[in-house]
């Protein structure tokens, strides 16, 4: 599995993105998990046993992957335990299979190119050279020997081997790129009429037992999820901020040991005139800028006024207008050489041309601020935010972990828990494994909510981070089992429901009355009036097209050539309406009007296509003729 994570491999094996090096294992501690386990297996293909242990490690690894790609506030859905062991048992069988095809094939890895993988690897090197010292230590924390990495690797290099030689031989004819492109560039000359179900609805009564029926037979879309209200308390470091009286002695010593984060460095305040050279400019417009530069450096000296010359002639629009002004800066604001010239110049000094990325520069230097410390009432505001803060956070880590030891202490109650730490116990609205309000929109209370040990067991819950400086602890109060809304509750909308269905049977019988009388020869514009709609005629239309419903489009598509005659179909729309539609002519893509480059792209997508479907059926041919047992007791 380590190193079948290739192009070739899409398609039947689309979610192997299993990414070994980049768990890091070391974290869970997890070697002695793997040890014993004797013959126990998960699966069995033709004679191979798939151990249990081989599918343990994968699936620690895959449920770590998927939580570090997710990140913490996963839908926990996506993290469904049973869906994890069924992705990875399969990856397990379908790679034992196609390595086992592939040996008896005669495909080999031979001991260089496993070495050439191995020294290859980044995840392995050390400033570009192969680490072996690295790569024992990576492995080890991985839970692996090298021996069993190795073995790892040579059959999914095995397995690689055996389905590149299959999907690279893929190939695409010019006739057939061709073909491909005439009909994905196509147009067919349309024209239709809609005949909108709401204009068949009716206030007809609707019979007690056409509701009962309906409503049997569509009970899914009437289930009220299981639910639960949840008791929970909350330390959050934000609400404990309000409740700390502020030391005015604290503060001043607070104020004395940061007096130097309060200084506020020189400025200094400038303007320029900006002659700009662009990147990469020849040798004769770097000279025109430098000579243009120094020509108003002169009129400058001569007397002319700053200002005047930096509307003229500067080429930085966000000053020019204000007379070449930039206003105050401090070091690290300007590019270097501008910042250089700046912080070495004496008020009123002009001087330039100076350098920059952008062009030539002259600088008038007009005020400097110099460096002066905010005194205590300045910044009082902030050392006691600072205070409060750090003061919550002292008393938010005491009560969690407090808090923590309390509800597990008394597991079956959060009234201790309240009682000890001041806390009040809150109580949150009725939510679903899949969605709530509240604290409940965090998928992780949700999750810890429907957990055995909280939801079965009545305990109460771990600790829950909803952020790094807020956490709950709760308990289930009150269980709504799955079950489904009242017939009589529901009775109004399946008799609207069932009015809408018979408005569409009706429309699509209309429209197939309208459609016999069109392929008996009558003229479309003239059947369409009389049903009080209109004949429409968007002429030519692609595939692509955005101003019809996309139905019509597909359906069109579908239509055989015309020829001489024009053929007529009907299709019922999605929202119910229906669609009568001819189609006049075809018209194939013009393949000579379609650039080289998007030919190539059709061509790799082509052969990308071609290839999945090669190997997927390669892989369904040697399935079928393997033995496969599945020991789901063991998973």
């Amino acid at each position: 599995m380590l190193h079948f994570i290739r192009e070739r491999a899409k398609g039947f094996f689309a979610w192997l993105i299993f990414i070994l090096i980049v768990i890091p294992f070391a974290f869970w501690g997890i070697n002695s998990y793997f040890e014993g386990g004797g013959d126990v297996s998960v699966a069995k293909v033709n004679d191979e046993e798939i151990p249990v242990q081989e599918f343990q490690r994968l699936l620690l690894q895959e449920r770590a992957f998927r939580k570090q790609l997710l990140g913490d506030n996963a839908d926990p859905a996506l993290l469904d335990d049973v869906l994890i062991k069924r992705s990875v048992l399969e990856r397990l069988v379908n790679t034992t299979a196609v390595a086992q095809a592939a040996e008896a094939a005669g495909f080999r890895i031979s001991d260089a190119q496993l070495r050439a993988h191995i020294i290859g690897n980044p995840q392995f090197q050390r400033d570009g050279r192969f680490d072996p010292q690295l790569y024992a230590r990576i492995l080890n924390s991985l839970g692996m020997r090298e021996q069993a990495y190795e073995a790892e690797l040579r059959r999914d290099l095995l397995v690689e081997q055996l389905i590149g030689s299959i999907s690279d031989t893929a190939f695409v004819t010019p006739q057939e790129l061709d073909g491909a492109l005439r009909l994905q560039y196509q147009q067919r000359r349309i024209a239709y009429l809609v005949l909108k179900a709401d204009d068949y609805l009716s206030d007809e009564p609707v019979a007690d037992d056409e509701v009962e029926a309906y409503y049997e037979s569509h009970l899914d879309r009437y289930v009220i999820p299981e639910q639960v209200r949840v008791e929970y308390l909350e330390i959050a470091a934000t609400d404990l901020m309000a409740g700390i009286t502020v030391d005015e002695d604290t503060l001043r010593k607070m104020y004395e040991a940061q007096r130097s984060e309060f200084m506020v460095p020189e400025e200094r305040r400038a303007s320029h005139i900006l002659i700009a050279v662009e990147e990469g400019a020849d040798e004769a417009a770097e000279a025109a800028a430098r000579q243009k530069a120094e020509e108003i450096l002169q009129r400058l000296k001569k007397g002319e006024p700053f200002e005047k010359l930096a509307k003229e002639f500067s080429d930085d629009p966000g000053s020019a207008a204000n007379g070449g002004d930039l206003g105050y800066f401090g070091k690290g604001v300007m590019v270097k050489a501008f910042e250089e010239k700046a912080f070495a110049m004496k008020v009123g000094e002009i001087s330039g041309p100076v350098r920059s990325r952008f062009g030539y520069h002259i600088i008038k230097l007009t005020d400097i601020r110099p460096a002066h410390g905010r005194d205590f009432e300045e910044v009082r505001a902030t050392l006691e935010q600072e205070y409060r803060q750090q003061k919550a956070e002292e008393i938010f880590f005491d009560l969690t972990d407090r808090l923590t030891d309390l509800a597990y202490e008394v597991p079956d109650t959060l009234e201790v828990a309240a009682q000890e730490l001041g806390l009040t116990i809150k109580v949150s609205d009725f939510f679903s494994r899949e969605q709530g309000s509240g604290i409940a929109a965090d998928p992780k209370v949700r999750a810890a909510a429907f957990s055995p040990d909280v939801l079965e067991a009545g305990n109460n819950s771990e600790p829950i981070t909803i952020a790094p400086d807020h956490v709950v602890v709760l308990r289930v109060k009150d269980h709504r089992p799955l079950s489904h809304r009242p017939l009589d509750e529901v009775r109004g909308e399946i008799e609207q429901a069932l009015r809408l269905q018979r408005a569409r049977e009706r429309a699509a019988e209309a429209g197939e009355a309208l459609l016999q009388r069109i392929r008996g020869g009558e003229a479309p514009e003239a059947v369409a009036k009389d049903a009080g709609v209109q004949w429409l005629t968007p002429g030519f239309v692609g595939r692509q097209a955005q101003s019809l419903p996309r139905d019509i489009i597909r359906h069109v598509f579908t239509l055989a050539h015309p020829g001489q005659t024009p053929v007529f179909s009907g299709k019922p729309l999605s929202g119910g309406d229906f669609a009568v539609i001819g189609l006049y002519e075809v018209k194939d893509g013009d393949v000579a009007a379609i650039a080289e480059e998007e030919r190539k792209q059709w061509r790799q997508r082509m052969l990308r296509d071609m290839g999945r479907r090669e190997s997927d059926a390669i892989l369904e041919a040697i399935k079928q003729r393997s033995e496969i047992e599945i020991h789901q007791e063991n998973m």
